[in-house]
């Protein structure tokens, strides 16, 4: 099962790479410091986000970091919901002009939808995606 992130519904979505669904259905556990006190899971999703990009979709460790420096500029104290808006809307901008950024811009998106007004959500995306970029890299991420 995965997210539809239109609508944030569960559905079946056969037409994603397995790996995607995986990761998507786990975004709820992995978000969430309760429900992964020590990383596994997050780690785990993040090493095969990281080893699909470099390897089934072939992008490049310059899409994966510029795409992280914007995460990373984000001060969520100071205006956190409105700039995860605008990350969406940026994430999706990638997405249409590099077509190997749409799997990456499906989980994004999920994540970012379950992060609300909660800092410490936040800050897990953000150690997801820094692990992410590390994973990338292991698994042969091109510049």
């Amino acid at each position: 099962m995965s997210y539809n992130i239109n609508t944030n519904r569960r559905i079946q979505d056969n037409s994603l790479n397995p790996v995607i669904n995986e990761i998507l259905s786990k975004v709820p556990e992995f978000i969430s410091r309760e429900k992964d006190p020590n990383g596994n899971i997050l780690i785990n999703c993040a090493e095969k986000m990281g080893e699909f990009l470099a390897k089934r979709d072939k992008i490049t460790s310059s899409q994966v970091r510029n795409l992280f420096n914007e995460v990373k500029q984000i001060n969520f104290n100071k205006d956190g919901p409105y700039k995860i808006n605008l990350l969406k809307a940026k994430f999706a901008y990638i997405a249409g002009r590099f077509k190997e950024i749409k799997n990456f811009r499906l989980v994004a998106d999920e994540i970012l939808s379950n992060i609300g007004t909660d800092e410490e959500k936040f800050k897990r995306f953000q150690d997801f995606f820094e692990a992410v970029v590390a994973y990338h890299r292991v698994y042969g991420g091109k510049e």
